[in-house]
């Protein structure tokens, strides 16, 4: 098998493997979201140009002059639904425009312009070889197009956070970043693909978009599953630190309960002075609280800190506050209202910065996996 029957075959398996996530997302949400629709189009119209890409270089499209040369630009629609899906996942609908309808009439000026083209050339005003330059001049067209809507991404990501403060609560948006910055090698091969077909006489369509084609097939799957994760967490996340808050004033009582009784010590009462100032403020939800971060926030050493936590609690302050953290988590897998919710958005909304501490500390206070103790419970009712 050749390098373009490999390049082609994995063409046609991106293609039907986004047009599986299309189903299987819509499949998954009871309700479908705006973020989710485009997301899911995002994908769809991938999977279409893959489609259509793959059956043009294998020749199956239909022997009949207009549909054999009539292409629909598919790719116009890919990075504004990408945009479209930020727009409404950071919930700012209302201040940034998704340029859906400009892209929409870009789309059907491209279909119209070929359209033109295709019925001079059929009464004979040009020739057949106007199609290369044509495609190379719109695939030009919808490179800059591309280019002025990705320049919009990279300005609300990097340059407009304060429009989505109550999003970055629960996500830094580190996985977008890097997919912008993947996102300039896509656009870097979509240049030379766009230079290669007008000016090189050797290399021209479709083997100048082969590079183009696998990496953004990549890179968007990639972001597409990315982005569907994200969401389904994020969507979770704000129900639960709802949820958490209300249980708040119960879990201040079990965590007095908790503390060893230390009657008349002058050291005890800093204890607690100090695990009401945690409880009350919440700061174990913080998953970059430290040490030091207490000190300065109390005005106490560090080394005092750390000796009252360690003489009250029994434990040293990783412990002691992740033993707050596991607390909530416990609450949360006990009560069947919390059963559809993923485990890393519980682990993070109780203050662990990863899927894997979360596991791991659950573990060390539990002696079980969060799934296995949810698991238990949920036989035990």
């Amino acid at each position: 098998m050749g390098v373009s029957a490999i390049l082609n075959l994995l063409l046609i398996i991106g293609g039907v493997h986004g047009f599986i996530f299309n189903v299987g997302t819509f499949l998954a949400r009871k309700k479908v979201e705006k973020p989710i629709v485009f997301l899911n189009l995002l994908v769809f119209f991938l999977s279409l140009n893959n489609l259509q890409s793959w059956m043009i270089t294998k020749g199956l499209v239909v022997d009949v002059f207009f549909l054999k040369h009539f292409v629909v630009p598919w790719y116009v629609l890919i990075l504004p639904m990408f945009y479209a899906f930020l727009i409404f996942y950071l919930g700012i609908e209302k201040k940034k425009v998704p340029y859906l309808k400009l892209t929409i009439v870009i789309f059907v000026l491209e279909l119209l312009a070929r359209t033109v083209v295709l019925v001079l050339v059929a009464k004979g005003v040009f020739k057949e070889d106007i199609f290369p330059m044509y495609n190379a001049i719109e695939d030009a067209v919808t490179l800059v197009y591309s280019l002025f809507i990705f320049k919009k991404a990279i300005q609300l990501i990097f340059g407009s956070r304060e429009l989505y403060p109550s999003i970055l609560a629960f996500d830094d948006l580190k996985w977008v970043k890097r997919f912008m910055k993947w996102g300039a090698l896509i656009f870097l091969l979509w240049s030379i693909a766009v230079l290669l077909n007008i000016f090189s006489e050797r290399i021209k369509a479709p083997h100048s978009y082969y590079p183009l084609r696998i990496a953004s097939s990549v890179l968007i799957y990639w972001i597409g599953y990315q982005a569907f994760f994200r969401y389904v967490v994020l969507k979770d996340r704000i129900v639960l630190r709802k949820e958490i808050r209300e249980i708040e004033k119960e879990q201040a009582i079990t965590n007095e309960a908790s503390i060893p009784s230390q009657k008349g010590s002058r050291q005890e009462a800093e204890y607690q002075k100090v695990h009401s100032y945690i409880l009350d403020k919440q700061r174990y939800f913080d998953p970059s609280f430290s040490l030091d971060k207490l000190s300065d926030e109390l005005s106490v050493s560090t080394g005092k800190l750390s000796s009252l936590i360690n003489q009250f609690s029994g434990c040293n302050f990783s412990d002691y506050i992740n033993g707050l953290r596991i607390q909530d988590a416990k609450k949360l897998l006990e009560n069947p209202d919390f059963e559809k919710y993923t485990m890393v958005s519980i682990g993070l909304e109780c203050g662990f910065n990863s899927k894997s501490t979360f596991y791991a500390a659950f573990k060390k206070f539990t002696g079980k996996t969060p799934t296995a103790y949810q698991k238990d419970h949920t036989q035990q009712r």
